[in-house]
């Protein structure tokens, strides 16, 4: 699959996930199968490429899609999926943090500096 249809189709594919396994299982399908995450002890706003091990502002990260999920028994348990490409490697990877009230100092920073798709 090239990246366009990744892109192209990520919609059709998070469209009826209702589950956070349903995103990570259909971004895995469509080639985002390294794990994007935020790193604590960086500079805010910094991540680290599971597959290199890379770290860059988020800003440097290529957003293909992003889906919001609430907890089915607890609404308040909201997750932001985001599908990036690592600037360094290429390779995409799932970032899974909270949004909303239960999201951390570090979470809301990487959300409010992500580049828009």
């Amino acid at each position: 699959m090239q990246p366009d249809d990744a892109v192209t189709n990520a919609a059709d594919a998070t469209q009826g996930a209702e589950q956070l396994g349903d995103v990570l299982r259909a971004a895995d399908h469509l080639g985002f199968d390294a794990q994007i995450t935020i790193e604590e002890d960086a500079p805010p706003g910094t991540l680290r490429c599971g597959r290199c091990d890379h770290t860059a502002p988020v800003e440097e990260f290529e957003r293909a899609w992003s889906r919001r999920l609430e907890g089915a028994s607890d609404p308040d348990d909201m997750l932001h999926v985001s599908a990036l490409r690592c600037p360094h490697c290429g390779e995409g990877g799932a970032l899974v943090c909270h949004y909303g009230p239960e999201a951390s100092a570090a979470e809301a920073e990487v959300l409010r500096r992500l580049r828009p798709q």
